[in-house]
């Protein structure tokens, strides 16, 4: 079945994969899982093996090409993993001898098909061997958190190294010394430009952030209960840790913005509205009084009906704030 009538069944637009870094995992998680059904083959991800060349991974496949070595191609990945996919955090870590490709998803992996992380695996491990040069290439284990499988035939034929399921993390495992070898790719010009010309397209991608934006959405979620970081970063189309990234660089971090966004909203429904306070605890997040009053106390030093009353506020005249409800 061809993908355009996949996007048709579940009414997903083709721009879907214009903007790997913008696109919504969970858009991704349901075509995925519908291939599966049509095609009845649960190995369906695996076959993203052999199909990668540097233009899926965008500017980030020119710059892991053009690197000296795989250490540092990978380096690179994870410097500019945003840009491919912003709801993942990737890590390379050193082991002792050994070097772990980490990855984690803002969010966890809840309702997201073992499939799809079958794509992401195969696709890098055929994209680091066509760097290297070398179909042989094994990293020393590949580890999933999903269930194993009935059958791991596809997969020992895809990987032809060591791999283990309900592992603690989606990771690939290398030696030190694989890592060293010069990429058959590698290219000093090209590798600088290239690096340079990620570093700006991530550069754009995080200029849109503000702490101003932050707190327009914040305010947007109240109602829902107190908004995470995480959530408000999957708004955004970006990570976590690029959004603290950030909001580092306007001085503030998430947790002074939540609770100052909070303070001035509660503010303007106590001093401008006629909201209850009923009301206002509710529009703040607050889904108990007691938490609502003892935040009162600690921004204004006083209960909420004390600081409505303060300064006199009037009964009479004018409708509430809907802006800002």
């Amino acid at each position: 079945m061809k993908v355009e009538t996949l996007l048709r069944e579940l009414e997903l637009s083709s721009d879907l994969f214009k903007d790997p870094a913008g696109c919504r995992v969970n858009d991704l998680a349901r075509l995925i899982s519908r291939a599966v059904v049509h095609s009845s083959n649960p190995d369906i991800g695996l076959k993203a093996y052999g199909q990668v060349r540097p233009g899926i991974y965008d500017v980030v496949g020119y710059v892991m090409m053009s690197s000296p070595t795989l250490k540092r191609a990978l380096e690179h990945l994870v410097r500019f993993s945003a840009l491919i996919d912003n709801g993942m955090e990737l890590s390379l870590q050193k082991e002792g001898s050994v070097y772990r490709l980490r990855s984690d998803r803002h969010g966890g992996c809840k309702g997201i098909p073992r499939q799809f992380y079958d794509v992401g695996t195969a696709a890098l491990l055929s994209y680091l061997r066509w760097m290297c040069g070398d179909r042989q290439f094994k990293p020393l284990r590949v580890e999933f958190m999903h269930a194993e499988p009935a059958d791991t035939s596809e997969y020992e034929r895809v990987l032809q190294c060591p791999f283990q399921f309900d592992s603690s993390s989606y990771s690939i495992l290398f030696e030190q010394e694989a890592l060293e070898a010069r990429l058959s790719t590698a290219d000093e010009a090209l590798a600088d430009m290239h690096e340079r010309f990620a570093e700006l397209r991530l550069n754009e991608q995080t200029s849109q952030l503000s702490a101003w934006r932050v707190q327009q959405l914040i305010i947007e979620r109240l109602t829902e209960g107190e908004p995470t970081i995480e959530e408000v970063a999957a708004a955004l189309f970006v990570s976590k840790r690029t959004l603290q990234r950030c909001l580092k660089k306007e001085g503030t971090q998430y947790k002074d913005l939540l609770n100052e966004t909070r303070r001035q909203q509660a503010h303007l429904y106590l001093r401008h509205s006629h909201f209850s306070l009923q009301e206002v605890a509710y529009l703040l997040g607050f889904h108990e009084h007691s938490s609502f009053f003892r935040a009162c106390s600690r921004w204004f030093g006083m209960t909420p009906g004390q600081y409505r009353a303060d300064r006199g506020f009037a009964a009479g005249g004018g409708a509430p704030l809907a802006a800002y409800g």
